[in-house]
């Protein structure tokens, strides 16, 4: 018998699954507790068309990721630091000025987003990388001036 759970079932699966089960524990316990329903034609086919939708959905946003990383990539942020004797910077530069200055450039990208090898703690010109959801990446230029 085949049973979409409406509910996580331990060792069996999760909510949204369709799953085989015997007929006697499909009916007398995750039917009859409301765990899941009878899988008949109707709602397997309402489940392949979520799946679809959901598909079509994930490929809109890794496209949507895309151009972002297009216009990302020959994109120049430039940070002033401020500088003390001797040519050193007070402080660094960190992934929380690297996000506004983006914001800034027009990306909405968040500070846990941007990957800091290391703190940036002199003057210069560093390759910044950019991590996005479904294993996407981007990277950017910063310009680190006085």
């Amino acid at each position: 018998m085949q049973v979409l759970l409406l509910k996580d079932l331990a060792g069996k699966g999760k909510a949204g699954e369709v799953i085989n089960v015997n007929d006697g524990y499909g009916k007398n316990f995750i039917i009859k507790n409301k765990i899941g329903v009878l899988a008949d034609a109707g709602v397997l086919a309402s489940v392949a068309a979520k799946k679809e939708a959901n598909a079509f959905h994930v490929e809109e946003e890794k496209k949507a990721i895309r151009e972002v990383i297009t216009k990302l990539e020959p994109t120049t942020v430039t940070l002033v630091a401020k500088m003390g004797e001797g040519g050193k910077m007070f402080g660094s530069i960190t992934g929380t000025e690297v996000a506004r200055a983006l914001t800034e450039a027009g990306f909405s990208i968040e500070k846990r987003n941007i990957v800091l090898p290391e703190p940036i703690k002199t003057l210069g010109t560093y390759k910044l990388k950019v991590k996005f959801s479904y294993g996407l990446e981007g990277l950017f230029t910063l310009l680190v001036k006085e």
